[in-house]
């Protein structure tokens, strides 16, 4: 069975879930647990055979045969030893990252399943702690803590009852500091969940303090910044110094009394064994024996203590991680109904990117009809992008409905309303890969001839053979290699490749200079040609010739109809076109230019 296979579809939080998490892989988990327990107590071996050298050696006369075959055992059980430590490692770490594979599978599944909505309750430097930090924990939970830690349960506890077998009194006192050290380590670990709550929030708050610093690193350094000016970053490091500065303030105290105790068990054996063999209470092999193994009692005390701090510390981040993965999915439905035409109908829909907040979208009804180019105008904030988005389901719709077709989109399989839409998208996102990689997104059998007739229609062909390797050239992170008009027609190139034929354009051309807008409006163009097209428009010149113009306001349509009819009608598309005509004229730097309303020009 993959292990993909074994992962738990909603693996549960505390305890119970890392114990669950254990069970994917439980033959690797239990024999590293095993073998880590026989090599502990293999280690033992030589303490045993240091207690019984001491009488060989002060016999009389001394017994040198016994002597070298109890170092032979010795050495032969060191040996052995670290043949299991080498076992249990490798099972552990087998174990572990078998569980890591699974475990991020599930979430990178889930995430793709989730709707943006998702993603709008949640900043981007918490996903980050979740999907890295929290389990890479989980790696190191199973990969050592688990393991170290039945060990430190089950050897102790055999070797107390070796020891109370031996001599019952210096037996007590191997652990008659015990107490001392465990409410020492209660006093150093008080409130720590707390503690550990507030060190997560610090580190989530400085992941996405690093991303934005790392995205705006252009004007940050524009404006003379640096990370020690950048304020959330600066900030947010000042606090994690603050948290750790508290936090040994607080527990160190307890850690270091803790450390002190465990190590002073020999305050209490020497003296008291010391008594007993000049009484003839205790023989010199006993003595001898307390004397180098009565200490690591207390010493894989300290390591089972250590390892339930990890325990608490992973318990939390499992429980991040239960959260997203319990996250409902945007829903899909069974069956094969497919829309009856192309033609996209919005009908009463209302919509709020979060459930408390307010609407910001009202009873919005409108057709695009089949084959035909609709353009959405407005103001900035009227609501465009979001009633694009909201066809291919990247969004999903409070009230009312929006039809493919005449059918629900809720109505219809994901994959078929998927393979029936292409989105241009007004920030071009291009994956690290080769350009044809990133080409091949939404058709992965396309061959290189449909390729290249993709990038010809879209005006992308010549630019890409002029890159260094052509077609195979890699992409850095977000396309930096390219311009943003280059950019926006891999991205066109990509839309028509896919041959969808309902076509989403928002603001394509937003970012363009002349020169790049001229190339992309001919790609667009081609794009269009033949396909439902709903189009979010930046510049009103580009879709004056459209079939039909919605006019939005506030979330609300204000009216609709063809370019002529709006302009001798709606009072609000008359002064977006007024503003769009006048801005067209304008130019910057003398006073004789002609300024756009609302502009007054210095003289």
């Amino acid at each position: 069975m993959s292990v993909v296979e074994e992962s738990p579809s909603h693996p549960p939080p505390g305890l119970r879930g890392l114990v669950s998490l254990l069970g994917l892989q439980g033959p690797l988990v239990g024999l590293a647990a095993l073998s880590s327990t026989v090599a502990a107590a293999l280690g033992l071996v030589p303490f045993f055979v240091v207690a019984r050298m001491a009488t060989a050696i002060y016999a009389e006369p001394p017994k040198l045969d016994e002597v070298r075959t109890l170092a032979l055992v010795a050495v032969g059980a060191l040996v052995l030893r670290y043949l299991f430590v080498a076992g249990a490692t490798m099972a552990a770490h087998i174990a572990a990252f078998r569980i890591l594979h699974a475990l991020r599978l599930r979430i990178a599944r889930k995430l793709g399943a989730v709707p943006l909505s998702f993603f709008s309750r949640r900043s981007t430097g918490s996903l980050k702690t979740t999907l890295m930090d929290d389990v890479n924990q989980i790696e190191s939970f199973v990969a050592h803590n688990f393991p170290d830690a039945v060990a430190a349960m089950v050897v102790p506890l055999a070797t107390a009852v070796a020891l109370l077998w031996e001599d019952w009194r210096m037996a007590l006192a191997s652990i008659a500091v015990a107490p001392l050290a465990v409410g020492a380590m209660a006093l150093a670990m008080r409130d720590v969940g707390k503690a550990h709550a507030r060190w997560n929030e610090i580190q989530q708050r400085m992941n996405a303090s690093l991303l934005e610093y790392f995205r705006g690193i252009k004007v940050i350094k524009t404006f003379g910044l640096s990370a020690a000016r950048f304020g959330d970053l600066s900030r947010s490091i000042e606090e994690g110094l603050a948290w750790m500065e508290g936090f040994m303030r607080t527990n160190g105290r307890g850690y270091g009394a803790f450390g002190a105790l465990i190590g002073s068990s020999l305050v209490v054996l020497v003296p008291l064994g010391g008594w007993l063999y000049v009484r003839g209470g205790l023989s010199l092999e006993s003595l001898v024996l307390f004397l180098v193994l009565g200490p690591q009692l207390l010493m894989s005390l300290m390591r089972l203590m250590f390892a339930w701090g990890n325990v608490e510390r992973v318990t939390a981040g499992n429980e991040r991680i239960h959260d997203i993965l319990l996250a409902p999915d945007l829903e899909d439905v069974a069956g094969t109904e497919s829309p009856r035409h192309d033609g996209i109908s919005f009908r009463e829909v209302d919509f709020r990117y979060d459930s408390a907040g307010k609407d910001v979208l009202h009873r919005v009804t409108f057709d695009a009809p089949a084959g035909k180019v609709t353009a959405l105008v407005g103001p900035s904030g009227a609501g465009k992008s979001t009633l694009v988005k909201l066809v291919p389901r990247l969004w999903e719709a409070h009230g009312g409905t929006v039809e493919l077709g005449g059918v629900d989109v809720r109505k219809l399989p994901l994959d078929t309303l998927l393979s029936r839409v292409s989105m241009v998208f007004q920030d071009v996102f291009l994956f690290h890969g080769s350009v044809r990689d990133n080409l091949r997104l939404g058709r992965a059998e396309a061959t290189d001839a449909e390729l290249e007739a993709a990038c010809r229609a879209a005006r992308a062909h010549d630019f890409i053979l002029g890159l260094p390797q052509g077609y195979d050239t890699m992409l850095g992170e977000r396309g930096a290699r390219l311009s943003g008009g280059e950019k926006q027609r891999l991205s066109i190139a990509r839309a028509l490749l896919k041959a969808a034929p309902v076509l989403l354009l928002d603001e394509a051309t937003a970012f363009a200079d002349p020169e790049n807008e001229a190339r992309i409006q001919e790609a667009l163009s081609e794009l269009c040609e033949g396909r439902t097209v709903v189009v979010v428009a930046h510049r009103l010149s580009t879709i004056a010739t459209a079939d039909h113009i919605v006019v939005l306001d506030g979330g609300r349509v204000q009216d609709q109809g063809p370019h002529e009819v709006l302009l001798s009608r709606c009072a609000l598309y008359q002064r977006l076109w007024a503003s769009h005509s006048d801005a067209r004229d304008w130019s910057l730097g003398g006073a004789e230019a002609e300024a756009p309303r609302g502009v007054e020009v210095a003289s």
